[in-house]
């Protein structure tokens, strides 16, 4: 009996073929390849400029400091996310607010945000940045947030992590891409095994904004310009005759490496080839889990909003435990034992040690609602028919 995970790479001929010409070529990293699957991915998203990373955790630090979040700064995010929607924050210092979810999307509630917002305006402390968060494949409420940001002023980074490849229809019936509309500040995207496409570990930062593209492209490499219009020390960086000196290159903000090699990038290329055709399985894949496990009475699946074309990372099913009377370690211990991999996406941020005593349940009750009763099913394109009915049939026994 084969043992199916909750996520699993997709790993192709033509996939390897990409790595194994990487590893052929003289560049395994800072080479060619970077930059075509930068270019390749402001194709697929839409976007202008595309900053790739080594993680989508490194993308989300970049971006903070890209939108100068400070100490003593207050920054947003979902309750509901990994915790690099938060830490991001707490790396350079600044405080960190967690807002409710929607409890019908699960994505990040406008409505709370509001209201933190406007707490923190009449303390004098206005948020600066709000990490809003496309929650297992579903684009928040991108025209709630861009009037938020209208009313407050603050940067907005969205972490789509989970939505590459999603869509969601305007007000005036515009369908939009993740990563397209400019009104997000910066968008940032995750190449982790699970994720639609892999880079084994990667990230990316999109953004519309030329200044905010230059500057996270140097805070990737240790602050390092090697631009000659730019450099600031011109006795070092320019010989007598006007030319510039062949080695010289200069520190000028404190960066990191954070770099992604050109094996991942061959990888990410590659993959991208099936982006649309893994989130359409993905999507059958639901749709069979919502047909039969939707009319089972303590089973119901959260709901994409009109307009949303919902990219399925996560297959995310909401049971009633209690009304079963069965413990979710027990279910899970049961599939498990089946060969079933399940998981729980995700334990309340807030709900941490490291952010608990800043917090308030009170703040957040329909995440804590959903996380009582979350379970990720397994959800990924290779999962066959018969292996979708196998994962029903055992969740089946394993409430009866």
């Amino acid at each position: 009996m084969k043992f199916i995970p909750y996520g699993r790479q997709d790993v192709s001929r033509e996939d390897i073929e990409a790595v194994v010409a990487v590893l052929k070529s003289d560049y395994l990293t800072q080479g060619p390849a970077i930059e075509s699957f930068e270019k390749a991915v402001c194709l697929e998203a839409g976007a202008s400029h595309a900053i790739a990373c080594s993680n989508g955790t490194a993308a989300l630090h970049l971006a903070c400091l890209a939108a100068d979040l400070q100490a003593g700064d207050m920054a947003v995010t979902s309750a509901i996310t990994f915790v690099a929607s938060a830490n991001c924050a707490r790396y350079v210092g600044a405080e960190v607010r967690f807002a409710d979810i929607d409890p019908e999307t699960l994505t990040i509630s406008p409505l709370s945000c509001r209201r933190i917002l406007e707490k923190a305006q009449s303390e004098g402390r206005p948020v600066k940045v709000v990490v809003t968060v496309d929650f297992a494949g579903h684009p928040c409420d991108m025209q709630a947030f861009a009037q938020l940001k209208k009313e407050f002023g603050f940067v907005w980074i969205q972490d789509a992590c989970h939505s590459i490849g999603a869509t969601w229809e305007d007000s005036q019936g515009i369908r939009w891409k993740v990563g397209e509309w400019p009104s997000p500040d910066m968008t940032v995207l995750s190449f982790h095994p699970v994720k639609h496409i892999t880079t084994g570990e990667g990230g990316m930062v999109l953004t519309h904004d030329d200044r905010l593209a230059h500057r996270l492209r140097q805070l990737r490499t240790h602050g390092i310009t090697r631009d000659p219009a730019e450099f600031e020390n011109k006795s070092e960086a320019f010989a007598a005759d006007g030319s510039v000196n062949p080695w010289y290159y200069e520190m000028q903000q404190l960066g990191f490496n954070y770099r992604m090699t050109d094996i991942q990038a061959a990888l990410g290329e590659s993959q991208l080839h099936r982006l649309a055709a893994g989130i359409v399985r993905r999507r059958e894949i639901v749709a069979a889990y919502e047909a039969r496990l939707g009319r089972h009475p303590h089973i119901v699946f959260p709901k994409a909003a009109d307009g949303v074309w919902h990219a399925y990372h996560l297959a995310v099913a909401l049971i009633d435990f209690d009304s079963a009377g069965k413990s979710r370690a027990a279910v899970m211990n049961h599939l498990r034992e089946a060969g079933i991999g399940t998981q729980v996406h995700y334990i309340p941020v807030p709900l941490m040690p490291f952010y608990a005593a800043a917090s308030d349940s009170a703040d957040y009750p329909s995440a804590l609602a959903y996380y009582r009763k979350a379970l990720s099913l397994p959800c990924f394109p290779q999962l066959t028919d018969a292996d979708v009915a196998r994962i029903c049939s055992v969740l089946e026994v394993a409430l009866a």
